[in-house]
């Protein structure tokens, strides 16, 4: 009896560690771009299992070239007792937009960007994507490419930049400042702005850290943006401007930023007298576009404080603030678990399809004066009016649109 016991025990203690063991033995060198849970998913393998395994106690800090031990579960197969239920396959996701990559001339120099639209024939509103410090135009765990799927799904074209330095420029960062940065930032404007299918009128930009305080500077200097949104978005950026910073650069002209995941960077003189010399809210006053600030509330990196400040400096009423439960400077997107990058990309797509609607149409008309004809432009708000209305003249060999 005491025998039949024991046999009945390993045979229990054989079937839970058939369905629960953990063998090793493959290897993955970690690549540009990866985070632990699209290398979890790659090999249908909890991240979390990976992270214990490799001893990794920050997912945000993978060193490209690194080489992990992949575990592998073998779990015992069951069926489901679930009925089928017949369901309308979802259109594939190269169906819903194109993507196209472009240089942008601006200057002297070319900007690496891509172009996501929506696929139709219709005039599309979109939106400039600008990233953060040390990052490129796809973003942290290619956020900016998830972002610009769920925008383009929604009816809204993106186009994403690699500033002066990062990604795929081949600038020297040294020569990277707020001007270039804004600069770049108008430079994609322009470009989607002449794209045949894009509504020039119903164009947004948002940005990711640093990348949030040159929306704010690019929007306060281009009327032409017509909402803004920032994601972490920094009004201050006294964590790498800081005096000891500054006093390297005016030593060597430039301070060497250092990062756990990327080469180091130069940051040159010229960002730092650009950013003591910036108020960023108070230019950011200067626009009548509504803002979104988006801000985990775990953010270690930019205080979520600075969501309320961006609101408050707006002088829209439609601006507000998102701070996300839980959320960290990354929203969480390399910790495996996306809830809270999947409320910031749901509130980002519903903030521009609520913001970059029509609010006025554009007729080019033609009004004739006895025997000659006067090429005219008229502009009026959307409604039902009636409106005041301007009578716009030209200077001395001019023409209607005057100066550009």
């Amino acid at each position: 009896m005491k025998n039949g016991k024991k046999s009945l025990a390993l045979v229990i203690i054989f079937a839970m560690l058939l369905t629960t063991a953990t063998v090793f033995g493959e290897t993955y060198t970690i690549k540009k771009g990866n985070t632990l849970w699209s290398i979890g998913k790659s090999f249908n393998v909890e991240w979390e299992k990976i992270a214990d395994l490799n001893g990794i106690k920050d997912v945000r800090k993978l060193q490209v070239g690194t080489v992990l031990e992949i575990p592998k579960s073998v779990e015992m197969p069951v069926e489901p007792n679930v009925p089928d239920i017949p369901t309308e396959p979802e259109k594939p996701v190269e169906e819903l937009f194109t993507q196209i990559t472009a240089s942008i001339k601006n200057g002297n120099h070319e900007i690496p960007a891509v172009i996501t639209i929506p696929k139709g024939n219709e005039k599309y509103p979109a939106v400039v994507m600008l990233h953060g410090t040390g990052s490129e135009k796809n973003e942290a765990g290619n956020g900016y490419v998830l972002a610009a799927t769920e925008l383009a799904k929604a009816g809204i074209a993106s186009v994403r930049i690699d500033f002066i330095g990062n990604g795929e420029s081949k600038e020297d960062y040294i020569n990277y400042n707020l001007t270039s940065a804004v600069s770049d930032a108008n430079a994609a404007f322009d470009y989607i702005s002449k794209l045949n299918n894009i509504d020039s009128n119903r164009i947004g930009i948002m940005g990711w850290s640093q990348g949030g305080t040159i929306a704010m500077l690019a929007a306060s200097e281009n009327r032409s943006f017509q909402s803004i949104l920032t994601w972490a978005g920094a009004p201050e950026l006294a964590s790498i401007g800081s005096e000891e910073n500054y006093k390297e650069a005016k030593a060597n002209g430039f301070y060497n930023m250092e990062f756990d995941w990327r080469p180091s960077l130069k940051l040159g003189l010229k960002w730092f007298e650009e950013v003591y010399a910036t108020d960023v809210l108070k230019q950011l006053s200067y626009t009548n576009a509504p803002i979104l600030a988006i801000n985990g509330k775990n953010d270690d990196v930019v205080d979520p404080i600075n969501a309320s400040k961006i609101v408050e400096a707006s002088t829209n009423k439609m601006s507000e603030k998102l701070i996300i439960e839980g959320a960290d400077h990354t929203f969480n997107i390399f910790s495996g678990d996306m809830t809270a990058f999947n409320k910031l990309t749901a509130a980002t797509v519903e903030w521009f399809k609520k913001t970059l609607v029509p609010v006025y149409k554009v007729d080019n008309v033609k009004i004739t004066n006895g025997n000659h004809i006067i090429p005219a432009t008229i502009i009026s708000p959307l409604g039902k009016g009636p409106f005041p209305a301007v009578v716009m003249n030209h200077g001395h060999g001019g023409t209607k649109e005057e100066n550009g």
